[in-house]
């Protein structure tokens, strides 16, 4: 038999088509009345969770993630290039609606990100900043972000991905411009 491009036979792709629908005529079918994933995890006390984009909580994928998750993690919508992607300019409707949508399903939401080397606005990433002036933006924003959402979300990604795969601190505009330091400083700002 002529092999292809893969360098399966067509005898081997056959086989291995055989194979999967052996499986799928013996593997259980799943029931209607079978228990959501979030209930599961609830009894166990435990957290199933889902990264969503709030625009799609509708139709066939709202009605997932609301019944079969007990918490939700926004995808983009809560890094700083989405809430604030021009000084001053805030847009917090997807935020808000992954919030509201949680709290509708009885769901906690994980706040993510607050400080990140990606996803910044390029305002921020493009500006000259002392450090005083960085210090001060990051505190700020912090502060607002947190401060919306206070007693509504479960936890925050305060810092994300600090570090390089090696351990060593990820070069960033944070840490490039105050030092370390930038990580205690976001996590007592968020405390606060």
């Amino acid at each position: 038999m002529r092999s292809l491009r893969t360098g399966l036979s067509l005898a081997s792709l056959l086989s291995g088509v055989a194979m999967l629908g052996a499986l799928l005529v013996t593997a259980p079918a799943a029931h209607a009345a079978d228990a959501p994933l979030r209930d599961l995890a609830d009894a166990k006390g435990k957290v199933m969770g889902t990264a969503v984009t709030g625009s799609k909580l509708t139709g066939t994928y709202g009605e997932l993630a609301g019944r079969e998750f007990n918490a939700l993690t926004p995808g983009n919508a809560m890094k700083w290039g989405s809430v604030e992607p021009t000084r001053g300019n805030f847009n917090w409707a997807e935020a808000d609606r992954i919030v509201d949508f949680a709290e509708a399903h009885g769901q906690q939401v994980r706040g993510h990100t607050l400080v990140w080397h990606s996803q910044n606005p390029s305002w921020l990433t493009n500006g000259t900043w002392t450090p005083a002036q960085l210090s001060q933006l990051m505190n700020d924003h912090i502060a607002l972000e947190v401060g919306r959402y206070k007693g509504r979300l479960a936890t925050w990604d305060v810092v994300n991905e600090p570090f390089n795969e090696d351990g060593t601190y990820r070069q960033t505009l944070w840490y490039n411009g105050l030092g370390a330091d930038y990580i205690a400083q976001a996590l007592t700002a968020a405390r606060a």
